[in-house]
């Protein structure tokens, strides 16, 4: 095999063919092979993508397979970290789902074993390569925008029983709480567009037609900036909609609106929003999602030797962030902290 770099998976499920195919076509990558818990799945997967690879029976088997230079884990968020953080430390770059797990003593250990290790890192906090949001990062970063004033960012997608996962993403071991198993997307781009939150105010109910819930499935946050900004998250996974990603950010030269843009100083003579014809956020199947950009991004940053804006200490702040929310919602509301 003459590219540079093994690939060897954990998890055969729904995602993990979007990263077959991704890694299968790059030019510097190859599929060694993969590890998931049901015999004959991996196999499978890869026979159905046309990859010749070899299926593991074990993590240690995958571990000790020395064609294997990358890991990617896209099995179930409970052994999230603690699988992500053995392969960092055999000396692995690490793809990691989101989230890195589903407590703060889980992605602490992830983030003390990557920095450790010295290793490359991405989080697939997809929604950072979706080109609307590119485009808003790129207004943002000519400073279009001025001061922030407000920022808010909604996930509303209900977890219904026909997708694959669902046995897995309600239970509070595998999911931890709506912010940690879907909500984080906006918690992630709220981040990486308005900056750092420094305090929440949050409210949960439910469930309330769906008890296969272990977790109060909605839940909605005020938010406090570092910069005085104030703003708002919420994450509803309970309910009769379709996917929905709401992202505003309001500032003292501009206002955007998911892909509409007001400014009369940029735009003068503007009457209202103008939107920019671009790829939204308009859908939680996997295959809509920029798997092919993130990891050609992640390769230049192993290649490069810097580190991702989506790493793993990064996400560790979305992390934080989902972590305070949840607090504060479990104590009723009351304002606390984000303990980056």
């Amino acid at each position: 095999m003459s590219k540079k770099y093994g690939v060897g998976l954990i998890g055969a499920g729904w995602v993990a063919g979007e990263y077959v195919k991704v890694f299968r076509d790059h030019p510097l990558t190859w599929v060694v092979g993969i590890y998931n818990k049901t015999p004959g799945k991996a196999s499978r997967l890869m026979q159905q993508h046309g990859v010749d690879g070899k299926e593991y029976a074990s993590l240690d088997e995958l571990l000790k397979d020395d064609r294997i230079q990358i890991v990617v884990h896209c099995a179930h968020a409970d052994s999230r970290a603690e699988y992500c953080a053995k392969a960092a430390l055999t000396g692995r770059h690490v793809v990691v789902e989101k989230p890195l797990g589903t407590s703060r003593k889980e992605v602490d250990h992830l983030v003390e074993a990557v920095t450790k290790a010295g290793v490359k890192t991405v989080t697939s906090v997809v929604l950072r390569w979706n080109p609307q949001f590119q485009t808003i990062r790129a207004l943002l970063d000519d400073g279009k925008l001025g001061r922030l004033l407000y920022a808010e960012a909604d996930y509303w997608h209900p977890i219904i029983k026909a997708y694959p996962g669902y046995p897995y993403y309600v239970k509070k071991i595998s999911g931890g709480s709506s912010f940690t198993v879907a909500g984080i997307h906006a918690a992630d781009i709220l981040r990486w567009l308005a900056g750092e939150v420094e305090e929440v105010a949050a409210f949960s109910a439910g469930p309330i037609a769906n008890p296969d819930f272990e977790y109060p499935p909605l839940t909605v946050a005020a938010l406090r900036f570092a910069n005085g900004a104030i703003g708002k998250l919420s994450s509803m996974i309970e309910g009769e909609t379709p996917y929905i990603f709401n992202t505003q950010i309001f500032g003292t030269e501009m206002s955007i609106r998911n892909n509409a843009v007001h400014s009369s100083k940029w735009y003068p003579g503007a009457l209202g929003y103008w939107k920019f014809p671009t790829i939204e956020p308009d859908s939680g199947e996997v295959s809509h999602h920029p798997f092919k950009t993130e990891i050609e991004h992640f390769m230049e940053c192993i290649e490069n030797n810097v580190e991702s804006h989506a790493s793993v200490h990064d996400t560790y702040k979305t992390m934080a962030l989902c972590f305070a929310i949840d607090e504060s919602a479990a104590k009723g509301g009351q304002p606390v902290k984000v303990k980056y």
